[in-house]
């Protein structure tokens, strides 16, 4: 087969997003996906605000805000005092739920557009690397057949064949007990668009999903340690509504139900990359899905992962930087790990002691307006940082997110329309830069901007200039003269 840059292991939604922005990097990927077809059912449907973002700073956010439903809440733990997302200083403030299925086939539709190649029924079965590539071997419809590139990602879920090929330890623990999931027609479904039951026999959340199905994951205290390999039916998911809500909401038991067990094993990779091999999504974290997180953060691996492989592969790349995938995403998968271990000890804990627990600290959120807000802001996503380490911040904002801040005199009305090339952007908010010639020597990697800040800058009123990464994150920021540190990130000039 034809040799490519990157062999993306995987054609979920992580897979896809990583080959759209190796593609937008510059480089040649190739997607590997085992399956024939898409499932017709969806694990994920949440899609917090951060990642809306990841979308608009691409162009693309359009697309999901058609189809998808904002809601503009959402819940720690399944506890009764939920999370306002209004407040969150973003355009888009609220929870959006899509299934799955057709993010996936939105995202699909986007790499047709681009160009890769996206290969079905090519399921992968081993890899070798050496000092210059790696061979994938793959069951292609033709028969065995070997995929050569210079590098490999691992985006093929928790039973990752990538990462077990590349020796890397999947440390943590196995499933101690396991919920019900299912996507079902309901006759009497509640009023509002989403229900968070929390009782002390368990907790139930339902969220419509469209065509009059909806989303029902029950936390049963009375089924919890059920046989972990016992097939979930249609009876037990209505008896467990019931002993939770006194109403089964008129569930009807169509072909086209979707149950499934959800268990809360709770894994990371060591390291997300070894040599030439390297992980994101499922194949590098996994966790009980406690508020929906685990889509959210594999897109966000896919983002920060992308730019710096394209970077490596065209030679610009400077040292360190394809390393930072594992030193900035192994935290940020560790936090949620984390958060998800917390809700399940609020969750899924039956004896009195737990109840207890649930019950205060719900009574705690409902008066206590400053950790809803941590935790939602938490839950967007928003409040991840990347700050790089050793380097002066002259402007203290060095790591964090850039927001879509209004701008004029540039050919964006805003800061994500900059970003569409998925390059990094020099943002000359005062004179124009006094150092033009070092700036042409990085034209194939970075574009400069002079614009003017509009409306509400908040933190950012006395910034002078800004260095944005790729992945919409600050590199640098001044509210001084200094020069941007442009060989640190965008290596040496051409």
């Amino acid at each position: 087969m034809d040799a490519y840059d990157v062999a993306v292991i995987g054609g979920g939604p992580v897979g896809m997003w990583l080959a759209a922005e190796l593609h937008r990097g510059g480089v040649r990927p190739v997607v590997l996906e085992r399956r024939a077809e898409r499932p017709p059912y969806s694990k994920a449907l949440t899609i917090y605000p951060r990642t809306v973002e990841q979308f608009a700073m691409r162009g693309l956010v359009d697309r999901w805000l058609a189809e998808g439903t904002p809601v503009p809440s959402s819940h720690f733990a399944l506890l009764k005092n939920r999370l306002d997302f209004s407040f969150l200083p973003t355009r888009y403030p609220f929870t959006l739920f899509l299934p799955q299925r057709r993010t996936e086939e939105l995202l699909e539709e986007h790499l047709a557009e681009l160009g890769v190649p996206y290969l079905g029924r090519h399921a992968v079965t081993g890899l070798r690397q050496d000092e210059t590539g790696v061979d994938v071997d793959v069951d292609s419809p033709g028969g065995p057949a070997v995929v050569r590139a210079a590098y490999a990602v691992g985006c093929d879920g928790a039973t990752s064949v990538v990462r077990a090929a590349a020796g890397i330890d999947f440390e943590g623990t196995p499933d101690t007990w396991r919920t019900i999931l299912g996507d079902i027609e309901l006759a009497d479904p509640p009023q509002a668009p989403t229900l968070t039951l929390n009782q002390p026999g368990g907790s139930m959340y339902m969220v419509a999903i469209g065509g009059g199905r909806y989303r029902l994951a029950v936390i049963d205290h009375a089924t919890l340690y059920n046989p972990l390999d016992k097939p979930a039916t249609f009876g037990e998911l209505r008896a467990s509504a019931l002993r939770l809500a006194g109403t089964d909401f008129g569930m009807r038991e169509t072909p086209d139900a979707w149950l499934s067990r959800v268990g809360n094993a709770a894994r990371q990779a060591a390291r997300y990359r070894a040599g030439r091999v390297l992980l994101a999504g499922d194949a590098a974290h996994i966790h009980y899905p406690a508020g929906g997180q685990g889509l959210n953060l594999g897109l966000q691996d896919a983002a920060n992962l992308g730019w710096k492989l394209a970077a490596e592969i065209r030679g610009w790349a400077p040292p360190g930087l394809l390393d930072s995938y594992h030193a900035e995403r192994y935290p940020v998968g560790l936090d949620v790990i984390d958060d998800s271990l917390a809700q399940c000890g609020l969750i899924a804990n039956p004896t009195r002691e737990g109840v207890a627990l649930r019950d205060r600290f719900n009574a705690i959120l409902g008066t206590h307006p400053s950790l809803r807000r941590e935790l939602a802001v938490r839950l967007s996503g928003l409040a991840i940082r990347y700050p790089p380490p050793g380097q002066a911040d002259p402007a203290g904002l060095a790591g964090q997110r850039a927001p879509d801040l209004d701008l004029r005199g540039s050919h964006a009305a805003s800061l994500f329309g900059l970003l569409t090339g998925a390059r990094f952007v020099l943002l000359n908010l005062g004179p124009p830069a006094a150092a033009p010639t070092l700036q042409d020597g990085f034209a194939d990697r970075l574009d400069t901007v002079n614009a003017e800040l509009t409306g509400d800058t908040g933190e950012f009123a006395g910034v002078r200039a800004m260095l944005i990464r790729p992945d919409g994150y600050i590199a640098w920021a001044t509210d001084g003269d200094e020069a941007p540190p442009l060989g640190r990130w965008l290596g040496h000039a051409s």
